[in-house]
């Protein structure tokens, strides 16, 4: 068996839940699988502002989150959570993951998108304490989005 680098571990998760997520248009797939290509990813986990964290059962990654550090503040990019894994509490658990170790770093304040239409992710942040800062209208991909936000 080949050993798989983590860039390609993480692309591949990633681009299959890209494929088969129901909230993004054909355009914003083959944006967002070029952008979390095994080459693109090898470049972005090299940079000191970006934060990846993924859950692993057996080896094979079953949820990650990823974003940025600015001013003080972490933009979260992206939380995907494998699709037969969802509801048993794995991306509950890499955002608790997460915000612990960004107040250990003294980050202030998270924030985030999400679509209008994901029930799921909007009843997540809400269940962690995330207010809801804005809707934006047709805006990535003229698609709809929430803006949250938590102060840590």
């Amino acid at each position: 068996m080949v050993k798989l680098s983590m860039d390609k571990k993480l692309s591949e998760f990633i681009q299959t839940v890209i494929k088969d997520s129901p909230y993004y248009s054909r355009w914003a797939k083959k944006d967002e699988s070029k952008r979390f290509s095994s080459q693109s990813l090898r470049k972005e986990l090299k940079k000191k502002d970006n934060l990846y964290l993924t859950t692993r059962t057996n080896g094979k990654i079953i949820g990650a989150v990823n974003g940025c550090y600015e001013a003080g503040t972490f933009w979260i990019d992206w939380l995907v959570v494998d699709e037969k894994n969802r509801r048993n509490g794995i991306g509950q658990g890499l955002m608790k993951r997460l915000e612990n170790r960004l107040k250990r770093e003294g980050v202030h304040k998270i924030w985030r998108d999400s679509r209008t239409s994901n029930k799921e992710s909007k009843s997540l942040l809400t269940k962690l304490g995330y207010k809801r800062i804005t809707t934006i209208k047709k805006h990535w991909y003229k698609q709809d989005f929430i803006l949250w936000q938590k102060f840590l």
